[in-house]
Parts: C-alpha cells; structure tokens; sequence
C-alpha cells in the first residue's frame, strides 16, 4: 500500500525529531512549496551540532534532504532543510527531478559504482 503525501511528511517529521533531540537541536517545520518536497526543518543549535545533524538525515530518512539556507543568529546556528522524495520516486518530468538530474550528470559523486559506470562509458 503506498502512503499519502501527508503520511510521508509526517514520518519524515517524525524521523527529524528522533535524530535531532538527543543532539541537542531544536527543530521547527514548514511546508514545502514543491510537489517533491515533503516537509522543511528548520535545524537551531551550535554550530557543530546541526551541521553533523545533516549527514546523518540523509542516510536515516528514506527522502532527499536538501540545503536552503544557513546562518548564525546570536549564538545560535540555524540550517533551512527541504526534505524531499528520493530522486528515484519523484515524477520523471518534474522540474526538481530534472535539476537534480543535470547537477549529478555534472559533478557525478565518488563511489565505486560510479567509477564503474564512467569507465564502462569510455571504452564503449
């Protein structure tokens, strides 16, 4: 059965809290302004905290996360998240998707898999 936009965004919520309140990170959410985002987490706390907070999202939450904005506030440091639906789940002709498309067809990411795939594209 698939979930609802709405459950997605709620687990995705749901997941950003789990991790960021044993940091010591408080978390404010929004709404996304795209069809591919899920949710926007505003991420406050010191410096170093929020910052590893971000990684760690991204391998924990079956969604994208992607950064708005960032700034220190006092003594504060604030991260804006979008959370959105894995590359592989969003509508083949989104604009996001697309843009996503082009960025990693750009500047490809180091890892095994796509070393092979470049050197496969060379000798062919």
């Amino acid at each position: 059965m698939t979930e609802s936009p709405d459950e997605r965004s709620l687990q995705a919520r749901a997941a950003v809290l789990r991790a960021a309140v044993p940091a010591g990170v408080r978390v404010s959410f929004g709404d996304g302004r795209r069809r591919t985002d899920l949710t926007l987490a505003l991420l406050r706390g010191e410096r170093l905290s929020v910052l590893s907070l971000t990684p760690r999202l991204g391998d924990e939450l079956p969604a994208d996360v992607e950064i708005v904005r960032s700034a220190r506030t006092g003594r504060s440091f604030e991260l804006m998240v979008a959370l959105t639906e894995k590359l592989e789940q969003q509508p083949l002709r989104s604009p996001e998707r697309r843009a996503k498309l082009r960025r990693l067809a750009q500047d490809p990411r180091e890892d095994d898999e796509t070393a092979e795939l470049l050197q496969d594209g060379d000798t062919r």
